[in-house]
């Protein structure tokens, strides 16, 4: 009932591994929990002081969202741990409401119940696959695979021939090499590492009993070749392994997560990618234009709230924007939508609300002068100091920017010192209080 009369909604907060989705959480949650003290200007129901109380509870069957831990971490000038398992939450928001649906009738105390779920970033990669079969996977590994040619495992599948028989020993260890692969792709900064959810499993998982390898000399034998194979060969066996992934793990994550989104929240690390280089930067944009198809993108009429929800609002988020100076915000903004431009697209056109910020969940910087210029001052994983970087673009870069921009080193922050969370103290922040109003403002009604 409570979805039916738009009390209750469901809130996607997505991004790739890194893009700081887990303190985001952690952030939204504590600056709502403890609105008093939280610096939501931008947020009307606070600034008009109609905000009642939040209460946080566990949602379903899920565990509850470790938001005590992460409170903890950042009260220890640690981040909050990246997620490794599905966990969630309901926040019961009580509010004094503007008007009553009745004319006349005096306003009274609303309620939004807001869902939030968490899941691992890698899982996220895996989307896509859903519209590929085992062949079309396949042939993309190759595709962009060719910039890793020097790779020992890439070397590896080149020699392979997918028609032949191949024991449980050998594809076994194939998986293993796959694995320490996928880990070498992420460290060079690549976005779109499939199968993304086996990036972090243990070695005797159940994904482990099934595995599956990308083969690029698959797209050589004929159809007919192809079909007189015998059922142990290669191919066959990596086919039906990657069928079974799909079903057991894909499809259910699909389901039970993606197509109960009302509003969604897609945070990207764009500075990461543009500080890597171009290739870096190309494969997000491909990553974010692949995973951003999976989403049910339009209106939500009173009906569709409750038998199918489908994302009438999406907000893209350039996250960590305090490792740039203020006057350069608006230039990572304007990228971010550049960055989307494809998917923001096939959203327009389906009516979806569409927003870009550049945010910080955790402001850890301020800035001051040194030599003649503003700089950014915070704690690193060095200690204190001084983060430069150069103009950035404010348009997706093209052969020039590459051709004439200049190395910079983007460092790692800490969460700034003296946080006392655990009482309920003020958590500095850049522009999430206008996030949560693009998100949810016209709920509190």
């Amino acid at each position: 009932m409570d979805r039916l009369l738009d009390r209750r909604i469901c809130l996607g907060i997505t991004g790739f591994s890194g893009s700081g989705k887990t303190t985001m959480i952690t952030s939204l949650i504590h600056q709502l929990r403890y609105y008093p003290d939280a610096a939501l200007t931008a947020l009307p129901p606070a600034l008009q002081d109609r905000l009642l109380g939040v209460e946080l509870s566990p949602l379903r069957d899920l565990p509850l969202f470790p938001y005590q831990e992460g409170a903890n971490a950042l009260d220890r000038e640690t981040w909050p741990s990246a997620t490794r398992q599905e966990s969630g939450c309901l926040l019961e928001i009580k509010y004094r409401a503007r008007s009553h649906f009745i004319p006349g009738k005096k306003p009274g105390v609303g309620r939004l119940f807001l869902e939030i779920h968490d899941y691992p970033g890698e899982w996220l990669l895996d989307l896509p696959l859903l519209e590929m079969s085992y062949l079309d996977w396949c042939q993309q590994n190759r595709q962009l695979s060719s910039s890793l040619l020097e790779d020992p495992f890439v070397q590896k599948l080149q020699t392979l021939n997918p028609l032949e028989p191949v024991d449980d020993f050998t594809l076994n260890a194939l998986w293993q090499q796959q694995l320490d692969f996928l880990k070498r792709c992420q460290q060079q900064g690549m976005s779109l590492i499939q199968p993304g959810r086996l990036l972090h499993i243990a070695p005797d998982s159940p994904e482990s009993a099934f595995p599956f390898i990308p083969l690029p000399t698959l797209l050589e034998p004929s159809d007919e070749e192809k079909a007189n194979a015998p059922d142990n060969a290669l191919y066959r066996i990596c086919e039906k392994n990657y069928q079974h992934y799909l079903n057991q793990w894909v499809k259910p994550f699909y389901k039970n997560t993606f197509q109960r989104v009302d509003r969604q929240l897609v945070l990207i690390d764009v500075l990461r990618s543009l500080n890597q280089g171009q290739e870096a930067l190309d494969n997000l944009r491909l990553s974010l234009t692949q995973v951003l198809q999976s989403f049910e993108y339009g209106s939500n009429s009173l009906i569709r709230r409750l038998i199918q929800p489908r994302v009438d609002r999406i907000v893209f988020a350039a996250s960590k924007i305090d490792q740039v100076l203020p006057d350069q915000h608006e230039q990572v903004r304007s990228l971010t939508a550049s960055l989307v431009r494809e998917s923001q697209r096939q959203a327009t056109f389906n009516e979806v609300d569409i927003r870009c910020e550049a945010i910080a969940s955790v402001r850890s910087t301020s800035y001051t002068d040194h030599q003649g210029q503003k700089v950014l001052k915070g704690n690193t994983e060095d200690g204190p100091g001084l983060l430069m970087h150069p103009p950035l673009p404010e348009k997706y870069p093209d052969s020039d920017y590459w051709k004439n921009s200049k190395s910079w080193q983007l460092r790692r922050l800490l969460p700034p010192g003296g946080l006392d969370l655990h009482n309920g103290s003020r958590l500095p922040h850049i522009r999430l209080d206008s996030v949560l109003n693009d998100l949810l403002g016209d709920k509190f009604l």
